[in-house]
């Protein structure tokens, strides 16, 4: 009896020490966050779309999480958003102190990739997603190539980032599942330096660029005719994209399985935002509710429409299971969704004399004075 006594104390002593030395030990969400900095580690380059609602947001979540911590936006581009998810996914604290604005096609790449990677989707917690909108493809004014159709005669020359980026990847399946003449040159930083190149006449279009991005970032393109859009790609038309006469891309796909396999790589959410596994249910739960709240939050609304970027929130329980359902797909469409995917035949900067904005190019370097 006086041993088992000893050994209970001993247990209750053991227990009380761990929860001495862990504070966060039963707290509540605002208990946790009340006076600490989250990071939103940004996967893309500064200057584009994804950072542009990844700052807007920065600004505003903070006041919906409960202790209101301060949030903190860095940047970290790189492989179209892998090597931020992978540091957000291994190497980053499992507590809700870090979570992560990437590329949606990170979230099919397990999937469907060619490569492996670092990370499981269906483990990831989903935030929610900023805007679901349609991306477009378009040519500059000087290539002669004025409707979608002209793709199968004449060819384009198209900027790509990573290869999980949408100007990467639609450009790409856009060439190998509807047989577009589109050379796709990867490895740009972000979509600011492709417009820059397409710009100064190292490519003559792209393919994949949010539409928002490209009516905010070149408006004056648009009204002074500079580019041509041949097609939007989104689940679902947009109103202004169909009054300028511009169509949908399931108009050119015929056979039923490429229009599948095109939905899988179309469909998961835009603009996602993610937590890594492990984070606590309900900090996840305050995250979450926080994200949608911002959604609705005026000030943040008043600054979206004055940076003139788009909101279609969906929210982070949505987004597992329209990401459950995709994992689900019939294995001849993830095939179908892999070969369209494919990046044989893609060019990278590097073997582009002239491609001056390409992130790959290497910087000469300085020769060392005499005597240094």
């Amino acid at each position: 009896m006086n041993i088992r006594f000893k050994s209970l104390a001993a247990l209750s002593a053991l227990a009380l020490s761990v929860g001495m030395a862990t504070p966060s030990w039963g707290e509540s969400p605002a208990e946790f966050y009340k006076g600490k900095t989250v990071t939103l580690l940004v996967g893309a380059a500064p200057g584009g779309g994804y950072a542009t609602y990844a700052s807007l947001l920065a600004r505003h979540i903070g006041r919906h999480i409960p202790g209101k911590p301060t949030i903190v936006a860095k940047n970290m581009p790189g492989a179209g958003s892998l090597k931020a998810l992978t540091m957000l996914y291994n190497r980053s604290p499992k507590d809700g102190t870090v979570f992560g604005a990437i590329y949606k096609g990170t979230l099919i790449e397990p999937l469907v990739g060619t490569r492996g990677v670092q990370y499981e989707t269906l483990k990831l917690n989903f935030v929610g997603s900023v805007s679901t909108v349609p991306k477009v493809c378009f040519s500059w004014h000087t290539t002669g190539i004025t409707k979608f159709s002209d793709l199968q005669e004449k060819q384009m020359i198209t900027a790509g980032s990573g290869a999980t980026s949408s100007i990467f990847q639609y450009a790409t399946v856009v060439r190998n599942l509807l047989g577009a003449k589109l050379k796709v040159i990867g490895g740009y930083k972000g979509s600011a330096a492709s417009l820059l190149a397409l710009e100064r006449g190292e490519v003559t279009g792209m393919c994949g660029l949010g539409w928002s991005s490209l009516s905010t970032q070149r408006s004056h393109w648009i009204k002074e005719k500079k580019i041509t859009i041949l097609t939007q790609i989104a689940q679902k038309p947009d109103p202004e994209l169909v009054k300028m006469g511009v169509p949908e891309i399931w108009e050119f796909i015929k056979d039923e399985n490429a229009k599948k396999a095109m939905q899988l790589i179309v469909y998961p959410p835009d603009r996602p935002y993610v937590l890594p596994p492990g984070v606590p249910a309900d900090r996840v739960a305050a995250m979450q509710k926080a994200f949608m709240d911002t959604m609705s939050d005026p000030k943040f609304l008043a600054e979206a429409k004055k940076a003139k970027v788009a909101i279609y929130p969906t929210s982070g329980p949505d987004m597992k299971e329209i990401l459950t359902e995709i994992y689900k797909s019939d294995p001849k469409v993830v095939e179908l969704a892999k070969a369209a995917l494919s990046r044989k035949g893609t060019i990278k900067c590097k073997e582009v004399t002239d491609a001056k904005y390409c992130r790959s190019k290497k910087k000469k370097k300085k020769k060392k004075k005499e005597g240094s």
